[in-house]
């Protein structure tokens, strides 16, 4: 059995996000139709979802 964590800190209201949990953490940017997200580990990614079910997002690896 594995334990795992994972907590939601609110830095700004509806705009910005630290997520930490067992592995590292990211901070989030952006709101619920745009975000941008870099994690501890070097990623980051960014998102744009659309009305009517459409979504784009791309993932990059630091090298």
């Amino acid at each position: 059995m594995s334990l795992y964590y994972h907590k939601r800190i609110t830095i700004i209201p509806r705009l910005m996000h630290l997520h930490i949990g067992t592995h590292g953490w990211s901070l989030s940017l952006g709101t619920r139709r745009a975000r941008v997200t870099r994690s501890s580990d070097g990623r980051s990614s960014a998102s744009v979802r659309l009305p009517g079910g459409f979504s784009w997002r791309r993932s990059s690896r630091r090298h």
